[in-house]
């Protein structure tokens, strides 16, 4: 099932190869990002009252994270089969899980759209947001958990895509459907005054049009995949090998949520300013974790073909070159944020309070993610190696532990925004050294089975 499209990670230059499908990746993500972000910058700036409806939009990242992690680990189980089917040549094994990931997505949209709009305003009231600011903030996210099945269904298409070697079609849906989001956000708040109402409404229906255009890609009749509607069906056998790997990362995604939901109820201790600080500053930390995002992401299709090929040495080629390529983006990144703070956080709040506390959040979330890249692509390369149980269970301990230790612990004995935020590169830095631990002893042992195996035969 090549196509021109494609992208074949089991030979070539590593580092290549790795730039080359990891950059489109990182763009895609940026791009989807930028949803969110273009609705703080627009609220931050043209909403009636622009601290409310920043703090609003700001306050739901977590809870919104949280639902959405519950299946989109799965995705990454979708990615992971189909990248290991592709990598060892089985075109028919390739083409079920194709249809089955999409299939999955479908019902893991519909599923999360239900549940989230039910439990919206219980989880912003458990979180401890504001009073002046939880209803505009369940209206926001209740808009945008209609728009999930589509997130998914876009999600899931991209991550067989991915599987294929296929990045940029997936780069360019999220650079048109990103533009008009913009666009929608613009009219919707200047010309309807709706605020956070109306930029939820622009992302919903992005998040439509991505998910349309990924769905023509696939089952185009002239395309290269031509999927078919007559065989969508949730296989067993495949919806077992994607719930194998899908599971874990999705715990691991759920896990991490609720930890940053408990700090997230701790900036809200701390009153509205802290909250829209966090929410500002958020969207230039959220640059360095879509570095570490994305190259993680090219791992584990790029690890996931070499498995499936049996091409081990190059897994330990993609861990190293991956670690060095991520960390050199990140310094370039905090170089000019750590020179231009106050710049960059101008562009979502005038608020000289909340300028000051977003200014030491990307100082201190800088130097974390760095600490950090070890870990994130250990992980990958171990999910492209179908081994997700275990990282999940370190990131629970060394990550997500930590900062619910800190937050119920530490953090009340010292209540103050600087302190709270010590608790994320201390969890990173642990996570770092667990991960690493655990690729080297998962390749070991990778290694002696496959050398078995050729003895064997």
């Amino acid at each position: 099932m090549a196509s021109r499209h494609s992208m074949n990670l089991t030979e070539g230059s590593v580092l290549k190869k790795l730039i080359l499908f990891a950059f489109p990746i990182l763009l895609s993500s940026l791009l989807q990002q930028t949803y969110h972000a273009a609705d703080m910058l627009v609220v931050g700036n043209f909403a009636k009252d622009s601290t409310t409806s920043l703090a609003a939009v700001g306050s739901v990242g977590s809870i919104n994270a949280l639902f959405v992690n519950l299946f989109l680990g799965f995705s990454v189980g979708a990615n992971v089969v189909c990248a290991n089917f592709y990598g060892a040549g089985k075109k028919k094994e390739l083409r079920a899980s194709m249809h089955t990931g999409i299939v999955m997505g479908v019902l893991c949209g519909i599923i999360l759209a239900i549940v989230g709009n039910i439990f919206a305003y219980p989880f912003l009231q458990w979180i401890g947001c504001p009073d002046g600011v939880i209803d505009e903030a369940t209206i926001y996210l209740r808009i945008l958990f209609f728009g999930k099945p589509a997130s998914l269904v876009y999600n899931f298409g991209a991550g067989i895509l991915r599987a294929h070697g296929d990045t940029k079609r997936p780069m360019y849906i999220l650079s048109a459907t990103g533009i008009i989001n913009v666009l929608l956000n613009l009219v919707f708040v200047l010309g309807f005054h709706l605020d956070s109402t109306g930029v939820a409404l622009a992302t919903m229906m992005a998040d439509f049009l991505s998910a349309g255009a990924i769905l023509l890609i696939l089952f185009h009749p002239t395309g290269e995949y031509r999927l078919s509607p007559k065989e969508l069906s949730a296989k067993k056998e495949e919806v077992v090998h994607i719930a194998k790997i899908g599971i874990p990362c999705s715990l691991n995604g759920i896990v991490f949520s609720l930890a940053n939901v408990l700090v997230t109820s701790a900036y809200n201790t701390l009153g509205p300013t802290a909250l829209a600080a966090n929410s500002a500053a958020g969207n230039m930390d959220v640059i360095l974790h879509q570095i570490l995002a994305s190259f993680s992401a090219a791992c584990v299709s790029f690890s996931g073909q070499n498995y499936g090929a049996k091409n081990l040495k190059r897994i330990d080629k993609l861990f190293v070159q991956s670690t060095v390529v991520s960390v050199a983006a990140l310094i370039i990144v905090n170089a000019a944020t750590f020179t231009f703070p106050d710049f960059f956080l101008r562009i979502f709040t005038k608020d000289p309070e909340v300028i000051a506390l977003g200014r030491e959040r990307i100082f201190v979330f800088g130097a974390g993610y760095v600490l950090f890249a070890v870990a994130d692509m250990a992980i990958g390369c171990l999910r492209g190696m179908k081994k997700t149980l275990l990282p999940t269970i370190l990131n629970a301990s060394f990550v997500c532990l930590t900062r619910v230790v800190w937050v119920s612990f530490i953090f009340p004995l010292n209540p103050n925004y600087r302190f709270l935020l010590i608790c994320y590169p201390l969890s990173w830095s642990l996570s770092s050294i667990a991960q690493l631990i655990c690729y080297l002893y998962y390749r070991k042992k990778e290694g002696k089975n496959l050398n078995a195996q050729i003895t064997a035969s």
